[in-house]
């Protein structure tokens, strides 16, 4: 009896989509929302990055010197790359937080990823999909 593709098609689409992991849960604090962007970058899920990343946030860097020009794109543009390099030894911590509203969180986190130190300006706003992060500002160490 030859083997059917078609009736064949649908098992392994659905041990595919079974393989798949699940989509990432919406962040309960900016605790919660920074672990998922470490995780994120240590696993290169740029699914994980865009939930916690709001698209037409503003990303900015500093140059290593700290002089002028200072950088900026939306964060829709930068997440790829983001994911395309995976570091698995990608480690964070909070500095400092500051809670300006209980839906409105500055915070400053250090960021080991890819072999450099980050400090990174964070401003996180609590929605409907959970703590998700609208503007940040890194300066490598």
């Amino acid at each position: 009896m030859p083997l059917d593709p078609v009736h064949l098609a649908l098992p392994i689409l659905a041990a595919l989509a079974a393989a798949e992991p699940p989509p990432p849960a919406a962040p309960a604090s900016p605790e919660a929302a920074l672990e998922a962007y470490v995780g994120g970058l240590r696993s290169g899920r740029v699914e994980v990055l865009e939930a916690l990343f709001l698209p037409d946030g503003q990303f900015c860097t500093l140059a290593r010197d700290g002089a002028a020009p200072i950088g900026c794109r939306r964060f829709a543009e930068v997440l790829g790359d983001w994911a395309a390099r995976p570091d698995p030894a990608a480690t964070g911590r909070i500095l400092d937080r500051h809670d300006a509203t209980p839906s409105m969180s500055a915070v400053t986190y250090e960021l080991h990823f890819g072999g450099d130190l980050y400090i990174d300006q964070l401003l996180l706003y609590r929605t409907d999909a959970g703590w998700r992060v609208v503007a940040k500002t890194t300066a490598v160490q």
